[in-house]
């Protein structure tokens, strides 16, 4: 009996540890699992917090230091910065610069048109009475012409009155015969300085109704063009009788032009201090300024035309034949010089529901956006009134691209954070 009760216990300590051999293992597996999942293996005392859970937790929950963009988790992104990456930048014309303080002069905004200068401008008569024909029929207004260029012919041959041609020659070659005998015998003391004068004049006279006319031929007298340009005006029809001195056509010379801006009369006692004015026509994006075109204020207020309402103020400058006459221009004009106001290009400007914005840099790949308060411009610079202090880096070309990036929320989805 007492056998079998060794014997007994001795298979009762077997199972024993088999059970807890099989316990452990199951705990060895669910370690090794759990350390695969992690990454790593649970090497610290057991009951206390793992360290690599807490950095794996910290990596996680990061944030950006200095500068941030919010996030999306929380929704705090600033609707005012925009993330337009410098490589894409770089593929526009697109340029940034910092806002500096400095001079910029009192403008006033206004209409006006160009014209060809008065002292540019040949008026081109008819020389003796006759009928109007035109040597080449693609004379008309706007057409270019070149010095010495024929335009019109005159012709008297079937007047009732006579040739007229035909009577200026006869004039001429009658005093001149008369100039050369009394010339003669006034050298021989045999007539007086009086008639010596008288037959002098008589000459000039015949000589100076002549001399126009004397290009003739059986197609009647040949009108030239007195220099080059183009015909601003044209007075006449094929088939006009015209008498002596009556005004055949206009040529304006392609130089100096006026431009003629119209002010209201609420700013008549700022005229005296405006002296320069920039301006941009239809034809052209450029700005032109009246000083760096060889200009001049010509005059300022004096008469309001009639029918108008508004005082002229009229710049006289070089045109190089960059400008139609009669052009419509958007004028700018420049008064006095104030000193440290802070202006950026109108490039920079970017307007939304009547409000203005500029873009700050923040750093190469993010902007902000701010809001300013514009003032007058001069046609390529607006002064700014508030918003801006001086110092701030803008973007002064291609802002309407990061407008685009904000507006379509162009933001890279790995800048997030």
């Amino acid at each position: 009996m007492k056998n079998i009760l060794l014997i007994t216990a001795a298979v009762s300590l077997a199972v024993l540890q088999g059970c807890a051999g099989r316990t452990a293992t199951k705990e060895e597996t669910s370690a090794a699992q759990h350390a695969a999942e992690k990454g790593h293996v649970h090497d610290h005392p057991e009951g206390t917090p793992c360290p690599s859970d807490t950095a794996h937790g910290a990596d996680e929950s990061h944030g950006l230091e200095g500068h941030t963009h919010g996030t999306p988790d929380t929704g705090a992104e600033n609707p005012d910065e925009i993330v337009f990456p410098a490589e894409q930048a770089a593929r526009t014309d697109f340029e940034v610069q910092e806002v500096k303080r400095g001079p910029f002069r009192e403008t006033l905004r206004c209409g006006g048109e160009i014209y060809a200068s008065q002292s540019e401008l040949s008026v081109v008569s008819a020389p003796i009475a006759g009928v109007v024909t035109f040597v080449d029929g693609r004379v008309m207004t706007n057409s270019t012409v070149s010095a010495g260029q024929g335009l019109f012919r005159l012709s008297s041959g079937g007047l009732a009155s006579g040739d007229a041609v035909q009577k200026a020659r006869i004039a001429f070659h009658q005093a001149e015969a008369d100039f050369r005998r009394i010339k003669a015998l006034y050298a021989d003391k045999l007539v007086t300085q009086r008639d010596y004068l008288a037959a002098e004049a008589e000459y000039l006279r015949a000589k100076a109704e002549y001399d126009p006319v004397k290009v003739s031929d059986e197609k009647g007298t040949l009108i030239q063009a007195p220099a080059a340009g183009y015909v601003s005006q044209l007075s006449v029809a094929p088939g006009d009788y015209v008498e002596m001195g009556q005004p055949l056509a206009t040529i304006a010379k392609s130089g100096r032009m006026q431009l003629r801006a119209m002010v209201s009369q609420r700013y008549f006692s700022l005229l005296p201090s405006l002296t320069d004015a920039t301006f941009r026509t239809p034809a052209s994006d450029a700005c032109y300024r009246v000083s760096e075109l060889g200009g001049r204020l010509y005059t300022s207020g004096k008469i309001i035309p009639e029918g108008s309402s508004l005082v002229p103020v009229v710049f006289e400058f070089d045109a190089g034949g960059r400008f139609p006459d009669g052009a419509y221009a958007d004028v700018v004009l420049l008064g006095r010089e104030r000193e440290d106001v802070v202006s950026v290009p109108l490039s920079a400007l970017t307007e939304q529901q009547g409000l203005y914005y500029v873009y700050i840099q923040l750093d190469a790949d993010c902007y902000r956006r701010q809001q300013v308060w514009r003032g007058g411009d001069d046609g390529v610079n607006v002064e700014i009134l508030r918003g801006l202090e001086g110092g701030e880096r803008i973007v002064t070309r291609g802002a309407v691209n990061v407008k685009m990036a904000s507006a379509s929320d162009a933001i890279p989805h790995g800048h997030t954070h």
